[in-house]
């Protein structure tokens, strides 16, 4: 039996500093195959290797030998009929070429795109499967189709919709589309608000039952549970915090690191500063310790004296690199594990005693929702909860601010009954001017 030779990348640093990448393989992938080679070097360094990946996973699911309608040195290219060429690769195949190629997207954002895009390319709809198909063949009509027949919520399916746009706008500019159709298919945004649900805010005497019931829980559930909601910090967060990340005597939090689910070939992206300190006791399954969601997610958060104590009892005796948070049996807390030990039975048990079941994610809300009723303005909620545009603060969190609404309605009674709006003005003299 002939052994099988699988492509491989040949990576070469040019003298500009930019990073050549090459694909290499052996034709039919036997020994006495031709041998092959395709050159990426017209991009940057990053660019280069992610296009040479997609291609080579081309090379290899057609067979160890050139894709389809590519042309070496050019790629998929139009016919000099200037019409689409007449071997167009798969949704499914150009899908993936697209997704490898994109370069400010970590390795697990990639293998969930790569995911979603199987997903498409296996979905039925009206009795036929149209992302199974060659993406000439793909028309606005299958676009529509899939919105109104695929039976996923409508912000699943605005989520597929603009992984989908990206893929058919890479079509257009790969010559084999004349206009993209997802361009007049988008679902309107107003729409998708409307179809998601409501956030859910614990009201004080919920949390306080909450809270007394996780005790009798494992992972310290009660503990973190007032933690979280004493911070607003996301769970991928506050379960990735060290005891170097608590400052006890200025009562803060910093929250420089996070939980990143790891790519298809358990591909990371751990930040240089945080790989130096890295050891095999912060790893987890299916997990890496990476940035936080945003730039602005870096950020130091105040705990009340409360929220202090509480982490001063998880922290005694560790070492600074030591997880404040950790399982029954000391390792990093998994988000799956966590779910199905404690929060599943812990809201069964809420909802025996009454309660509507709630996310974990809720926790954050509800923090914000405390914040809010005391009068935190909205720009210190965004720096807190790490929110790059005040925008989101606003659109999440703005109707909670009921406060505003009985402000405008004073003071429209206020002109009603024939009073005056603005204030007398008066004049401020300087020590000076009193003088002389």
């Amino acid at each position: 039996m002939e052994v099988q030779i699988v492509a491989w990348i040949d990576k070469k640093k040019r003298g500009d500093g930019v990073v050549s990448a090459h694909v290499i393989w052996r034709l039919g992938g036997g020994r006495a195959g031709a041998r092959q080679i395709e050159t990426f070097s017209a991009g940057k360094s990053e660019e280069n290797v992610a296009r040479a990946e997609g291609f080579l996973k081309m090379v290899v699911s057609a067979g160890q030998r050139w894709p389809d309608g590519w042309v070496k040195g050019e790629g998929f290219v139009r016919t000099t009929g200037g019409g689409p060429m007449a071997e167009a690769p798969t949704f499914q195949v150009i899908g993936e070429e697209y997704v490898r190629q994109i370069v400010d997207i970590t390795p697990g954002q990639r293998k969930r795109y790569l995911a979603q895009i199987s997903t498409l390319a296996t979905t039925e709809i009206r009795g036929a499967m149209p992302f199974a198909q060659k993406v000439t063949t793909v028309g606005e009509q299958h676009v529509k189709a899939w919105l109104i027949d695929w039976d996923r919520a409508l912000k699943t399916k605005a989520n597929y919709h603009g992984l989908m746009y990206g893929v058919f706008n890479y079509a257009v500019e790969q010559g084999f589309l004349a206009v993209n159709p997802c361009a007049r298919t988008a679902p309107k945004r107003r729409r998708v608000k409307q179809s998601q649900a409501e956030l859910r805010f614990l009201a004080e005497d919920e949390f306080g039952t909450v809270a007394v019931t996780a005790v009798g829980y494992g992972y310290d559930a009660a503990d973190l549970i007032r933690v979280t909601a004493g911070t607003g910090l996301r769970f991928g967060e506050v379960t990735a915090l060290w005891v170097s990340d608590v400052d006890l005597r200025n009562r803060t939090v910093r929250v420089s690191k996070a939980w990143k689910r790891v790519g298809e070939n358990g591909e990371t992206e751990i930040p240089s500063w945080l790989k130096k300190q890295v050891r095999d006791k912060h790893t987890m399954r299916e997990h890496y310790l990476g940035n936080p969601k945003t730039p602005k997610s870096r950020r130091t958060v105040s705990i009340s004296p409360g929220i202090a104590a509480i982490l001063e009892k998880l922290i005694e005796g560790k070492a600074a690199n030591d997880f404040v948070f950790v399982s029954p049996t000391g390792l990093p807390i998994h988000n799956a594990d966590f779910y199905t030990r404690v929060w599943q039975p812990l809201m069964n048990d809420l909802g025996e005693d009454g309660m509507a079941p709630f996310r974990f994610h809720d926790l954050r809300h509800t923090h914000v929702s405390w914040l809010i009723a005391r009068g935190a303005p909205l720009p210190h909620i965004q720096a807190r909860l790490g929110h790059e545009s005040i925008t989101t603060t606003i659109d999440t969190y703005g109707h909670l601010l009921s406060a505003g609404d009985e402000l405008i309605a004073d003071i429209v009674d206020i002109v009603l009954k024939g009073q005056q709006v603005r204030p007398p003005l008066r004049l401020v003299q300087s020590d000076a001017e009193a003088v002389g």
